[in-house]
């Protein structure tokens, strides 16, 4: 006769759900960190993948800053530099996923590079757990004060009438944003310009300035000081409404051109499988820092607008900047070894 029970099936019902829940538990982590209940415990470091004194770098540590203060633990801005944000954010993507490795991410890593580059040091699309954003830094184009135009449409009619096969802009190099903005502008208007591409979007402002070179487009934060002190005109800004301390200066939407729109947010990422109460943390505490009026003040007045997005509402936004800018680079054949 074959016996039908087995040591399981005699345990209690009690001591079964405990075995399964158990097993339950080691089944999730082989997939996914356990979650530190403590956690935060120790410091975290938030990697800015550039070098210093850059917009990033200087947005970087003003949210590691309020990102203390909203979880009360340590933050700790770490600059790691290289290959246009890519070495910075392979180096997240191979972190362990606890929550105390994070990465400043920004459309050039994510959407960009992965069309221009053969290879990268990460899988765009699995290797992060997405917290979300907190800030736009618009685009905005300025001009050379030699140039005769004081708005967009004259810009237009200037680059096909008198101004055609004369006009340039600078960037921070192919597939910079400045780079991928003009194209941008240049499909929405019909017009053609010149690309001239320096090392930095700073290293523009002296031959635009001279008038060498007609305009550049660079983020606002970085552009700000030069509009200040009257040394190039503002034509307009890519965002989808005007920037709070240029308020005078139209979108391009405003000015008749609504694809000539490009928002360049910044959000903060960390490695594939953080634990889901560690990123839910994480999103609540960015929501308290980007909340907090201090924050949001040292923002504006870097040119930079609050943005805040849920981890949700953050990988809808990637996704479409990932097919968005990525045929955009394709059309462009921009290849970068």
């Amino acid at each position: 006769m074959v016996r039908t029970d087995s040591a399981f099936s005699r345990l209690s019902l009690t001591r079964r759900a405990a075995l399964l829940a158990a097993a339950s538990t080691v089944c999730l982590a082989s997939g996914q960190a356990a979650a530190d209940p403590n956690y935060p415990s120790q410091p975290i470091k938030l990697v800015i993948p550039y070098g210093t004194g850059g917009v990033s770098d200087t947005v970087g540590r003003l949210v590691a800053q309020a990102l203390s203060k909203a979880l009360n633990a340590n933050v700790v801005a770490e600059n790691r530099g290289g290959a246009g944000g890519t070495l910075g954010a392979g180096i997240v993507a191979k972190s362990a996923p606890d929550g105390y490795t994070l990465l400043l991410t920004s459309p050039p890593m994510v959407s960009i590079a992965p069309a221009m580059l053969a290879t990268l040091p990460y899988r765009t699309a699995d290797d992060f757990s997405l917290i979300g954003t907190f800030t736009n830094t618009p685009n905005i184009l300025v001009v050379s004060n030699e140039l005769p135009v004081k708005n967009i449409k004259e810009l237009v009619a200037y680059a096909k009438g008198p101004g055609k096969d004369k006009l340039s802009f600078g960037s921070a190099g192919p597939g910079s944003t400045g780079h991928i903005s003009g194209r941008i502008l240049m499909d929405s208007t019909g017009i053609s310009m010149e690309h001239v591409p320096y090392r930095t979007s700073a290293a523009a402002f002296p031959d635009v300035i001279s008038g060498r070179v007609s305009m550049v487009f660079d983020s606002l934060p970085s552009t700000i000081g030069q509009v200040r002190a009257n040394k190039v005109r503002p034509l307009l800004v890519m965002s989808e409404k005007r920037s709070s301390i240029l308020p005078d200066v139209p979108t391009a939407a405003e000015s008749g051109f609504p694809t000539a729109t490009m928002n360049f947010w910044m959000g903060i990422e960390g490695p594939a499988k953080i634990p889901q109460p560690i990123i839910d943390k994480l999103a609540a505490a960015l929501k308290t820092a980007i909340g907090a009026k201090e924050l949001r003040d040292q923002l504006a007045n870097l040119g930079a607008e609050p943005f805040y997005t849920t981890p949700a509402e953050f990988r809808a936004i990637r996704s479409k900047d990932i097919e968005y800018y990525g045929k955009l680079v394709r059309d462009m054949g921009l290849k970068s070894n």
